[in-house]
């Protein structure tokens, strides 16, 4: 079982790729398709892991 400790810095890690996710999908590096699969992908890994 995670800490709250690993649990706050799992879900810094988290935000951080989703608002990366959210700049690539802005400047158009990844389209919308490639977005919405990416982040099925982040939010699924996450609520494995809880």
């Amino acid at each position: 079982m995670l800490t709250c400790w690993e649990m706050a810095v799992d879900r810094e890690e988290l935000k951080a790729e989703i608002e990366e996710l959210m700049r690539q999908y802005d400047v158009r590096e990844i389209d919308g398709p490639t977005y919405a699969q990416k982040m099925m992908e982040l939010t699924t890994s996450a609520q494995e892991q809880l």
